[in-house]
């Protein structure tokens, strides 16, 4: 049976590192190895974890002090000694039996022929769960019995240590781009398969769908930044032909879960009025700030 490591990029991640913990430490199969890395976190997260590193000997905690999910995950990718590595964020909580899952699959004949694997992903602390997970049964379409896809999901996926040591040199090392994409892209481009497996389940927090389309501009324009990274002209038409449509699905979660309150477990329509104050930026959203005055400067403005 494959050994299975799970890396958890984390920063400034003290209201969700442990109900991430909790689930990974408490899979029906057991994990090998779960590496968290802590990217330059300045609250209470380090000594979080530290507790788990204390309690269970398979848990460790990484510093990666260069700033950003794409460092963080290589970090903790290149330490893992497993035959599969996988990951998922700080803010997620994956299914009691997504080890198992994962494992399985790739042990099995059909894994064999697969570099990576990725399932779906819910918002556990959003409303209408039972809906949200409906709603997702009836639009993944053929893909409801599992099948070829061409990206991974973010929170949600695997691939093999040997996959990953082919293509880790190929892959882009800014952060206004999605890692999820940019990992599934050079995957296909180096014609290493991916496979969707809608029972390898994990849900995200919904925090940053509670911010205004404006406000989610930098991430959502994303895409088209990993396609040009990659000089994919494919990639490039589908992400400008996704690009309104992204719009339109973020002002959709946004009316959704806007005036959702997670802690109170209520829904008041009149939040959409207030303002949102974002606890921190996102790394895209400084990124893209700092080359818009880079292309101002260069203008002469």
């Amino acid at each position: 049976m494959s050994k299975l490591t799970v890396v958890v990029p984390a920063f400034n991640e003290e209201d969700f590192i442990e109900g991430c913990l909790d689930r990974l430490v408490e899979q029906t199969r057991p994990i090998d190895e779960i590496i968290v890395v802590d990217n330059g976190s300045t609250d209470a997260t380090p000594q979080i974890v530290d507790r788990y590193v204390d309690a269970h000997p398979t848990v460790t905690r990484l510093v990666e002090h260069t700033p950003g999910v794409m460092a963080a995950r290589r970090a903790g990718f290149d330490a893992a000694t497993s035959d599969i590595i996988a990951k998922t964020d700080a803010d997620s909580r994956v299914a009691p039996d997504w080890a198992e899952r994962i494992v399985a699959f790739f042990d099995s004949d059909a894994g064999t022929d697969h570099a990576a694997l990725t399932g779906p992903v819910l918002t556990w602390d959003g409303p209408f769960y039972e809906f949200q997970r409906k709603l997702q049964t009836k639009t993944l379409g053929p893909l409801g019995d599992g099948g070829e896809i061409k990206s991974v999901h973010g929170p949600n996926y695997a691939l093999r240590r040997t996959v990953w040591l082919r293509v880790r040199e190929k892959l882009q090392t800014t952060d206004d781009v999605w890692e999820d994409l940019d990992l599934g892209l050079t995957l296909s481009e180096t014609e290493h398969r991916i496979y969707f497996d809608p029972k390898v389940a994990a849900d995200a927090s919904c925090r940053q769908l509670r911010y205004s389309p404006w406000a989610n501009r930098s991430y959502i324009t994303g895409g088209i930044r990993t396609a040009r990274g990659r000089n994919n002209d494919a990639a490039i038409r589908t992400m400008r032909i996704d690009l309104p449509i992204r719009f339109v699905m973020f002002t959709g979660m946004w009316v959704l879960f806007r005036p959702w309150d997670p802690a109170k477990r209520n829904w008041r329509l009149h939040r959409l009025l207030i303002p949102l104050e974002r606890e921190r930026r996102l790394v895209t959203s400084r990124r893209a700030h700092r080359v818009d005055r880079q292309d101002s400067m260069a203008r002469g403005h």
